[in-house]
């Protein structure tokens, strides 16, 4: 028969790994961009689809998946994202594949500035949550 301060002892232990499994930090996770290679869509809207049906956190990385030289990636600000501009970029990622670490929560709003692929759909912006 089990003794009673054994008994409490293993839920002690029991208790205190839970609280430490609920506690420990979740570990970062990659979001590949468009679940393959940044590049001109196949169908309109593809990247805000992709982007709409994730959730990405304070801590996770973006991968931008693309051929140095035929593409890059450009972080900006929302009108220069609206415009398909780049006049006053925050980051400039020109060699692939461009790995981006996400800092702190808000809005990432980035694009293509190779001839017009912004126009042809080359843009995304993110929702980064706390954790």
């Amino acid at each position: 028969m089990m003794r009673m301060g054994t008994l409490l002892g293993a839920a002690a232990q029991a208790t205190l790994l839970a609280a430490f499994l609920l506690a420990a930090p979740a570990a970062a996770e990659d979001h590949v961009v468009g679940g393959a290679a940044w590049r001109i869509p196949t169908s309109p809207g593809l990247y805000r689809a992709w982007a709409d049906n994730r959730t990405v956190y304070v801590g996770d990385n973006l991968v931008f998946r693309f051929e140095t030289g035929f593409y890059d990636v450009v972080q900006v600000g929302n009108w220069e994202f609206d415009q398909c501009t780049a006049a006053d970029p925050y980051q400039l990622y020109r060699t692939g594949p461009a790995v981006i670490p996400l800092d702190h929560k808000g809005v990432r709003f980035y694009v293509c500035t190779i001839g017009n692929y912004c126009s042809l759909g080359v843009k995304i912006y993110v929702v980064v949550q706390p954790r």
